[in-house]
């Protein structure tokens, strides 16, 4: 993590010379932009719990936030945006280890209680623009960190979501330990259209590289993702 934070601060100075080739440019643009963002989601968990027989499958939810663009060159940026989402989809009992799930499958699973989930995303994009028709095309890619606000059931009041589910209690501090952490981080791609008025197509894929199970298990296992579609405008 150190090293990615490090290659990303020297990143902009050793691209400064493209950069001053630019403003060389009659047509100057302005190294720094923002903008707003609007999306729907298909979030879930790609998730067994192996000592509760209990697994996910991803629902549709709605996201909204903005971004600030930097230029390193004409025709590279950084994007980092901040982004407030609603997720949900439903926990299940499962036989056995189900693996990816994009949709529900028939026969595997017995519905055990709905779920709903707010947090906030904030990716880091490293964005290649490629010019096409009237406007560009933008493809991009980079870490992400993902953290929980909050998690329940709605309509389930006797079922505790695993973000609030306590399995054991710090000897040290006395607080609970819960089955799963309520914070992430991954890998996230971007790909999108800009127009040159500003207005933004985007579609854009995340998938955490770390389990938040909370505790040593050799079968559970549980890795959020997220698929993003929307608009944007950049000011």
């Amino acid at each position: 993590m150190k090293k990615l934070l490090l290659f990303l601060l020297v990143l902009p100075l050793s691209l400064a010379p493209l950069r001053a080739q630019d403003d060389d440019d009659p047509a100057h643009f302005r190294p720094a932009r923002v903008g707003i963002l609007l999306q729907g989601n298909l979030a879930g968990e790609q998730m067994y719990i192996a000592e509760s027989v209990l697994s996910a499958y991803p629902g549709a939810g709605i996201e909204a936030g903005g971004f600030a663009d930097y230029h390193l060159a004409r025709r590279l940026l950084l994007e980092m945006q901040c982004i407030l989402a609603l997720q949900s989809g439903t926990y299940a009992a499962a036989r056995e280890d189900p693996g990816f799930l994009l949709w529900s499958r028939e026969g595997t699973f017995s519905r055990v209680a709905d779920m709903r989930l707010l947090g906030m995303d904030i990716p880091l994009y490293l964005v290649g623009l490629f010019p096409a028709g009237n406007g560009c095309f933008r493809l991009g890619a980079g870490p992400f960190t993902h953290l929980t606000f909050r998690a329940w059931s709605p309509g389930d009041r006797d079922f505790v979501t695993p973000y609030k589910r306590v399995y054991s209690v710090d000897d040290v501090t006395g607080k609970p330990r819960y089955l799963l952490n309520d914070s992430h981080a991954g890998v996230g791609v971007l790909l999108g259209y800009e127009f040159r008025s500003g207005l933004q197509l985007n579609l854009s894929g995340k998938y955490s590289i770390i389990d938040i199970i909370n505790y040593e298990s050799e079968r559970s296992y549980a890795r959020p993702y997220k698929l993003s579609l929307g608009v944007g405008y950049r000011f």
